[in-house]
């Protein structure tokens, strides 16, 4: 990946950190999860991911005017550029769709909680 200060293809992901997910631009402060890639398997993080979403999902399914969901973002702060550029990871979010999780993957939970749930999902991912 493209580090946004040297602009080379020198961005890394750290092998542990932080994950928040936003669903329309929104979170809650449960939205956010560990991970650690030398310890935890594939799927141990896609049981995370999925559990977010469907605790997300529950809360969501109680509004009385929902909007569909139509952007989906899991973003990481915890990304280093092998040139040793300082980068404000406070205000750098990277994504993590397609590194940690596969694009698939993200489309499948959420096509299946939004229906569990009755929320209408319109994410599309190229």
């Amino acid at each position: 990946m493209y580090c946004p200060v040297c602009f080379q293809n020198t961005l890394k992901i750290r092998s542990s950190g932080v994950i928040k997910l936003s669903f329309n631009g929104k979170s809650r402060n449960t939205s956010l999860f560990t991970y650690n890639l030398q310890k935890e398997s594939q799927d141990q993080l896609e049981a995370k991911l999925k559990e977010k979403i469907v605790d997300f999902f529950s809360f969501y399914s109680e509004f009385a005017n929902r909007t569909p969901i139509k952007t989906f973002e899991a973003y990481s702060g915890d990304f280093v550029c092998m040139n040793n550029c300082k980068i404000d990871m406070i205000k750098t979010k990277v994504s993590v769709i397609g590194i940690i999780y596969p694009i698939a993957t993200v489309k499948q939970f959420l096509k299946e909680e939004g229906t569990k749930w009755a929320i209408e999902i319109d994410v599309n991912y190229t």
